[in-house]
């Protein structure tokens, strides 16, 4: 099935989910995009279900409000939490495109029985243990292991790279993904591929980005044409904070305020 509407709305609770979006453009650089990060709830992995819940709702609404009928949850965490019940409820309305259900397949390719694969992700993804679940019903023989990794979204959205307390913090997690000899990591927030480079100094292992096999995804959903995308920015909170934390990943110029 091929959806009609080109509005490609993308979701996240800060700058994480550009990474998602980078990987749409490259393969639909036709569309177009709004990108809301709802900076004024970040972190979303320390939130609760219930709140995650009244966060995204809000947050669909907006994109409905503004003709979206494609919808990607650019955050591990709307996926692992509220993704099915909202489903449920805006099934009819809009098509929602949840990051760990679409890449646990890609995550695990390559990987034997027995193998570890290990998942950085906030505490909220960890609790809900969705990746277990959607990559044990293609290989139940595979051994995952979560690590909570709160506190580093604040190192990306504050870019604390540098700070001596973020790199012991990072040492800390990737020493249990050493000790359990992991053959790959994934990385279970969007924000943590900003991170990468930081990763690899002190452990050199594989490192899964979920973000372009979700593209993908999207992409087999979508109509091919031959205009030109556009690119809209939204942030709940500190338009400024979020223009200075993305360029990493864009030379983003404008984003608009919005109070949802």
């Amino acid at each position: 099935m091929t959806l009609d509407n080109e509005k490609i709305g993308v979701l996240d609770s800060g700058v994480g989910g550009l990474s998602v979006l980078k990987e749409l453009i490259k393969l639909m650089p036709d569309k177009d995009y709004l990108f809301l990060g709802d900076t004024k709830n970040m972190p979303y992995g320390t939130k609760t279900p219930e709140q995650l819940y009244s966060f995204t709702k809000k947050i669909l609404d907006f994109f409905i409000s503004k003709d979206v009928k494609n919808v990607v949850f650019a955050c591990n965490t709307t996926s692992a939490v509220v993704y099915d019940k909202l489903n449920f409820e805006y099934g009819s309305k809009i098509k929602i495109f949840p990051l760990i259900q679409s890449a646990a397949k890609s995550a695990i390719e390559g990987l034997k029985d027995d193998d570890t694969i290990c998942v950085f992700a906030t505490r909220a993804t960890v609790n809900s243990n969705k990746y277990f679940t959607e990559i044990a019903k293609i290989n139940d023989k595979i051994n995952v292991l979560n690590v909570d990794c709160t506190g580093f979204v604040e190192i990306v959205e504050k870019r604390l790279y540098n700070d001596p307390s973020s790199i012991d913090l990072i040492k800390e997690k990737l020493k249990i993904a050493k000790e359990n000899c992991a053959k790959r990591i994934i990385l279970g927030c969007t924000h943590y591929p900003y991170l990468v480079d930081i990763f690899k100094k002190i452990y050199d292992v594989e490192y899964f980005n979920p973000a372009s096999a979700l593209a993908d995804v999207v992409k087999n959903s979508m109509k091919n044409t031959s205009k030109t995308g556009s690119i809209q920015f939204f942030a709940t909170k500190s338009p400024k904070d979020f223009i200075l934390s993305a360029k990493m990943f864009f030379d983003v110029e404008k984003v608009e305020l919005v109070e949802l």
